[in-house]
């Protein structure tokens, strides 16, 4: 039996959608405790839709689209569901993420991190979820090690933290999973201390879970 971790579970049902003009934002993360990572936010576009980022500190942003398909400032490719991208912001310079499909809206995250070195020149990923019940990176640039994954019904996953001293960010980005013997659902997410292995078991089919030490 596995014993609990101290935890913090984000349920999607308690969340407070903010609308703009043309979008909408909700933040699934926000805690200090996290150090690196200063928080994860769902943002969805609507047709012609577009959300501006500015800050006062430089940061390094993971962006990855969960449905559509956008274009953002000073990077000339388009970016959809099954890729990723990743960059640093500079303070007092917007960053303007702009939906590209004229018919529907588009879905995505935007995970801020504590401003990282070295980025490189080339830091979209592309995401092969053609391997299944398995994890791989959802950035290859970041330097928090950090992981997405494609599960069938049933199948069980196990993770050992390259960093024991670490904590666990993980969000259910579609169906359900037993994560840590806690039921876990579309957009759910937690956070856990004090851990050094995850378990985990996928309760759905097409069932998408991402993970990252923070």
């Amino acid at each position: 039996m596995l014993v609990q971790t101290p935890s913090k579970i984000l349920k999607t049902d308690f969340r407070i959608w903010n609308e703009g003009e043309k979008n909408m934002i909700t933040t699934i993360m926000n805690d200090e405790r996290t150090n690196a990572l200063i928080s994860v936010k769902e943002v969805i576009l609507d047709i012609e839709g577009e959300l501006r980022l500015g800050f006062d500190k430089e940061r390094t942003l993971l962006i990855l689209p969960l449905y559509g398909e956008i274009i953002i400032t000073d990077f000339y490719e388009t970016l959809s569901a099954g890729t990723s991208l990743t960059i640093n912001s500079e303070v007092g310079k917007e960053i303007v993420i702009k939906n590209l499909v004229y018919h529907d809206k588009a879905d995505l995250l935007i995970f801020e991190f504590e401003k990282q070195e070295n980025i490189r020149s080339n830091p979209k990923n592309e995401l092969d979820f053609t391997l299944r019940n398995n994890s791989f990176n959802i950035s290859k640039t970041l330097h928090q090690p950090n992981f997405i994954g494609l599960y069938n019904g049933r199948a069980e996953g196990f993770y050992a933290l390259k960093d024991p001293e670490k904590a666990i960010f993980a969000m259910v980005v579609n169906g359900a999973f037993e994560f840590q013997n806690r039921l876990m659902e579309t957009r759910d997410a937690i956070i856990l201390w004090t851990l050094s292995e995850l378990e985990f078991e996928a309760l759905s089919e097409e069932a998408i879970l991402l993970f990252i030490e923070v």
